[in-house]
């Protein structure tokens, strides 16, 4: 389903004239440099193409279809890099076995640690790339086609580095870069004659030699099968060449005498359209794509309308808070969300708090008919694991994220955005001040799975989250929301009026134990704050994690201690209030919490806090007004 998907919005996406897409026969390649050629074939200057910066970028061109390439030599049509285009390769010395035992031909340049080299290995390239070019082209006429292979046939390996050019620029071609060819102030590969000499070569070479035809899975036809898939580039952590999303390289994967990617029989180009599609999703910039942890997570809908990929970013990857003036850059980088999209984005979600149908005026498309995709990629060795992959319609996907965010809704700071993205939630499994970010692979997709089938949170990310707040004794409103989000899913699974005692902000009239113990926890800190604010050691640093967890050791004990600092406060008597209130219905204290009702305590102590920060702004408020 997910090849076939992809295949699909390659044809929504080639049909889209406001996108930039590879049509088929070309592909994206990251072109660092164009070699200028005069009309007499020879390098007259090496212009580079790259962005300006401390990282330079190279440039995304669309170069004739580059294949994936293994071990043996295959030549590139019009963009290559320096091993085939001029036969010279740069060795690096192995640290334990010294340089390659292989034979080189000519050494050009000699360091300790490294040689540039014409071996046999870039001869042969530079011969096959040479051969691959006369076979398309020595029928043409055009002058620019004329001059690039006289350059071809003029070309000595030896004498590279005499060139001014090449050796000005020698360590950067040698880096692996790709070129493309400036022949009078137009690239090779885009004039006319050779983009019809190519079409043509793409098409011949598709539907002839050796190529084995087979029923394709994807549409059905009977259509040349691809042995080896174009590799997937943009995965975050896998290799910077690509990896491979469907491939056979070990006999344990092969079945019934069928090698390589015939296992799985995937006509050319309907391996030209998933590959396309991905990578195209892939790319750094693209608004369908976010990173959940090691995951690099695409998605998309079967539309050419923007305002799905729009909707669905935000309810995925929520950004801060918006500007009056609207869309503006924020200091870490991130543009912060225009109000008319949020307005949008408040007007669904009190859609679905009130349980009323979405309609294709609320999402600008067709809520039922539209179909969503999201898939989850992540590293492994040199293919892809697939982390999780999601298909549904763009409503119910809607309303899915949608209600996350209800469940994750609490009471918080004006400072926090109003919305929390999945990177931050899974930011709260480790330790604030860590240098290291990285949760733990697993959860980015184990979340993702709770969140699109609106199932109960991943344990293992709750648990993670209780024992920060419990080790760094503190609880933020991110925290605070997942904690939430995960007691009223598991509330619901056994009934309405368990779910409806789950509040946003302080709820009173709760009758929960472990609620009541942790307001309890909060009036008692507050009412030792009172005394002194000063105080280095406090009941939260000593003793809250055992109150969370063993609540008859510890509350005799914060009871007794809380009774020395109301004695000393102008505001004793009120903290007695408090205390008797909260412990209203509390027969005994239990001997020990598990982790659901842990996570209550905790819920009780952040709605507690808050109830006090609140009282403090009015109380400021009704001050200011009276002055």
């Amino acid at each position: 389903m997910i090849v076939q998907s992809l295949a699909r919005y390659y044809d929504i996406l080639a049909a889209d004239d406001s996108v930039k897409i590879p049509k088929t026969g070309y592909s994206p390649a990251k072109v660092s440099f164009a070699l200028v050629i005069s009309k007499d074939g020879n390098l007259t200057n090496i212009l580079d193409l790259r962005t300006d910066g401390k990282k330079k970028q190279p440039k995304m061109m669309e170069v004739p279809y580059q294949k994936s390439r293994a071990v043996s030599v295959t030549p590139y049509f019009a963009c290559d890099n320096a091993k085939y285009i001029f036969g010279i390769e740069k060795i690096k010395e192995d640290p334990k076995k010294g340089f390659s035992s292989e034979e080189f031909l000519t050494i050009l340049e000699e360091t300790e640690k490294e040689k540039i080299v014409v071996s046999k290995r870039s001869r042969e390239c530079y011969e096959q790339f040479r051969t691959l070019h006369h076979s398309l082209l020595d029928s043409a006429t055009d002058a620019g086609i004329v001059s690039f292979l006289k350059f071809l046939d003029g070309w000595n390996p030896e004498n590279s580095l005499k060139n001014s050019k090449i050796s000005e620029y020698k360590d950067e071609i040698l880096a692996g870069g790709f070129f493309v060819f400036d022949i009078g102030g137009i690239y090779l590969h885009q004039t006319p004659a050779v983009r019809q000499l190519w079409d043509s070569y793409y098409i011949r070479s598709s539907s002839e030699g050796t190529a084995e035809i087979a029923q394709s899975l994807v549409s059905g036809k009977k259509e040349p099968i691809a042995r080896v898939h174009q590799k997937i580039k943009g995965v975050y952590g896998a290799q910077s060449a690509g990896a491979t999303l469907v491939g056979f390289n070990d006999p344990a994967f092969c079945s019934y005498n069928k090698e390589q990617s015939f296992n799985a029989p995937i006509s050319e180009s309907a391996m030209f359209k998933y590959t396309t599609a991905l990578n195209y999703l892939l790319e750094r910039e693209s608004k369908n794509r976010i990173q959940i942890g090691d995951t690099s997570t695409v998605f998309w809908a079967e539309t050419t309308k923007k305002t799905c990929e729009n909707l669905a970013h935000f309810f995925i990857d929520p950004v801060d808070e918006p500007e009056e003036s609207g869309e503006v850059e924020s200091k870490d980088g991130i543009k912060k969300q225009d109000l008319q999209t949020r307005q949008l984005v408040s007007d669904i979600l009190q859609k679905v708090r009130t349980g009323q149908h979405l309609e294709e005026k609320d999402l600008g498309v067709d809520p039922d008919k539209t179909k969503f995709y999201i898939l989850g990629l992540a590293p492994n060795n040199a293919r892809l694991a697939v982390r999780f992959w999601y298909e549904d319609s763009f409503g119910n996907f809607i309303v899915r994220v949608a209600r996350h965010h209800l469940d994750m809704e609490i009471e918080r700071d004006d400072r926090g955005p109003q919305f929390i993205s999945v990177y931050w939630l899974l930011k709260q499994t480790v330790p604030q001040n860590s240098s290291d970010n990285a949760s733990s692979p697993l959860l980015g997709g184990l979340l993702m799975r709770s969140i699109l089938e609106n199932t109960p949170y991943p344990v293992p990310m709750y648990n993670a989250i209780l024992n920060r707040v419990k080790v760094e004794r503190s609880i933020n409103y991110a925290r605070a929301g997942f904690i939430k989000a995960c007691l009223i899913r598991l509330a619901r699974t056994r009934g309405k009026h368990e779910e409806d005692m789950i509040t946003v902000s302080l709820n009173e009239e709760s009758t929960s134990v472990p609620y009541r113990l942790g307001r309890l926890f909060a009036v008692l800190e507050k009412a030792q704050s009172d005394t002194n604010k000063e105080l280095k050691s406090t009941i939260t640093s000593k003793y809250f994690s055992s109150a969370s967890t063993t609540p008859s050791v510890v509350f005799p004990i914060l009871l007794k201690l809380a009774q020395h600092h109301i004695a000393k406060s102008d505001w004793g008597f009120k903290s007695n209030q408090w205390i008797e209130e909260v412990l209203d219905g509390v027969d005994k204290f239990p001997a020990y919490l598990n982790q659901e009702e842990q996570g209550m305590f905790m819920l009780g102590y952040y709605h507690q806090k808050k109830a006090f920060f609140k009282k403090k702004e009015t109380s400021d408020e009704k001050k200011e007004g009276e002055q």
